[in-house]
């Protein structure tokens, strides 16, 4: 009884341990990707931007490693850490590239060591527990029974199932950890998008102002009250909508917004032309 609750509490580390490996290579993968950006970006202050989200990223990464036990996955995070602060704060742009790119290297890394202790940690080493057989204490000295020979076997039986329930528990507990990996990585490309999605709507809706902030005066100046009619705004969407879109579905319904705009107030123009 005692090997037995031992076990179980073995097994209930090690399924935290999992839990926490998974969640510090979803924090990387955020670290991983904005990283990226950052190396992509051709404007000096979006490049600083995602080296600091990256920085974000890594920082809870660290903490998730500490907790799960990767001691491997120390040294790269350290030194993706060291390249990542000089990239959020660089003398140039150049200069913010080169960092960014180093601290790009050490996280593609990271995310190989983590593979592993995702992997390693899901596997249980039950050598511990299988070898705490029972024992069984002679009382006759004068040398085996024929009945030492039917104990001995059944114990090994019982081994041998124990060694293949263990085996089956071990492949569950590995199936398990890359389903949730899978689940966190899809988890983090969708945030990705979401972040990406703002961002466009954002900037396609100030966009969208600023051009009918610019049809108005001049529709003004050509006294042309039919295009001044038109434009009544209305660009503007709350972000919980974009949760029910993907990326390329905002983009498209951002440039048909746009065509319409346009396509409104060329009308009304015409109309004032006659």
């Amino acid at each position: 009884m005692k090997n037995l609750t031992l076990f179980f509490l073995f097994v209930l580390t090690t399924n935290y341990a999992v839990s926490q490996c998974t969640s510090a290579y979803s924090q990387a993968s955020y670290a991983l990707a904005h990283t990226k950006k950052s190396l992509s970006s051709d404007n000096f202050d979006h490049q600083k931007y995602y080296a600091g989200r990256a920085i974000e990223a890594l920082e809870k990464t660290k903490s998730l490693v500490e907790s799960c036990g990767c001691s491997e996955a120390t040294s790269p995070i350290l030194d993706a850490l060291d390249n990542l602060k000089l990239a959020e704060d660089p003398a140039d742009w150049e200069a913010g590239r080169f960092y960014a790119k180093h601290g790009y290297e050490y996280l593609q890394t990271l995310m190989t060591k983590l593979d592993l202790c995702t992997s390693n940690a899901a596997t249980v080493n039950y050598e511990v527990e299988a070898t705490t057989a029972p024992t069984v204490s002679a009382t006759n000295t004068s040398g085996p029974s024929a009945g030492d020979g039917s104990l001995q076997a059944q114990q090994q039986e019982l081994e041998a199932e124990k060694q293949r329930l263990l085996e089956q528990q071990r492949l569950l507990e590995e199936k398990i950890a890359k389903q949730k990996q899978l689940a966190e990585q899809a988890r983090v490309n969708r945030q990705l998008e979401l972040e990406e999605q703002i961002k466009l709507k954002h900037m396609a809706e100030q966009a969208l102002f600023d051009i009918e902030k610019n049809y108005q005066e001049l529709a003004r100046a050509l006294n042309c009250q039919a295009a001044i009619a038109v434009l009544k705004g209305g660009y503007s969407r709350e972000d919980d909508v974009l949760n029910n879109e993907t990326l390329e579905q905002t983009r498209a319904y951002y440039l048909n917004l746009t065509a319409a705009t346009q396509q409104k107030v060329l009308e009304a123009l015409k109309k004032c032309t006659k």
